[in-house]
C-alpha cells in the first residue's frame, strides 16, 4: 500500500506542476482550466463563442480536475472502498482529457500543446495505474 500512496503523491506533484507549467504558449495550466471552463464561467471574453459540441468536452475536462482532487484525497485518507470504481473513474477522466490532444491532432496544431499538458496527463495516467494496483490488491486479499 505504501508504493500506491507514493504513486499518489507523485501524481499529485505532476498535477500541481501541470497547473503552473505552460500548457500552451503563454497559457499556464491554471489558465487553461479557466479557458476550458469558460462556457460555464466566462473568462477573458471567451465564454459562449464555441459550439456546444466543443463546450461539453471542454467543461467535462475542466471538471476532471475536481475529480482528481477527490480521488487523491480518498487515496491519501485510505477511504478507497471500491477500487474498481476508482479505476473506472480514473480511466474516464484520462479519456476525457485526451480530448485536447485529439483536437490538436485533428486541427494540425499538436505542437501547440506544451509540457504542462503532458505533465498534467501523466498525473491522470498515474491515477489509472493506482486504480489498477488497488484493484489487483483487492482481488489478491483473502476474503
Amino acid at each position: 500500500m505504501t508504493s500506491i500512496r507514493n504513486l499518489g503523491w507523485l501524481a499529485a506533484a505532476c498535477f500541481v506542476a501541470g497547473w503552473f507549467l505552460p500548457a500552451a504558449a503563454d497559457v499556464p495550466g491554471w489558465m487553461a482550466f479557466r479557458y476550458a471552463f469558460a462556457p460555464v464561467w466566462p473568462y477573458r471574453a471567451t465564454g459562449g463563442d464555441g459550439s456546444v459540441e466543443d463546450a461539453i468536452p471542454q467543461v467535462l475536462s475542466a471538471l476532471t480536475n475536481v475529480v482528481f482532487v477527490v480521488l487523491f484525497a480518498r487515496l491519501v485518507l485510505g477511504k478507497v472502498t471500491r477500487p474498481g470504481l476508482y479505476l473506472r473513474v480514473a480511466i474516464a477522466c484520462f479519456v476525457l482529457d485526451l480530448y485536447w490532444f485529439v483536437q490538436m491532432v485533428r486541427d494540425g496544431g499538436i505542437r501547440e500543446l506544451w509540457i504542462g499538458y503532458y505533465v498534467w496527463m501523466v498525473a491522470f495516467a498515474l491515477q489509472v495505474l493506482i486504480g489498477w494496483m488497488l484493484t489487483r490488491t483487492a482481488r489478491a486479499a483473502p476474503a
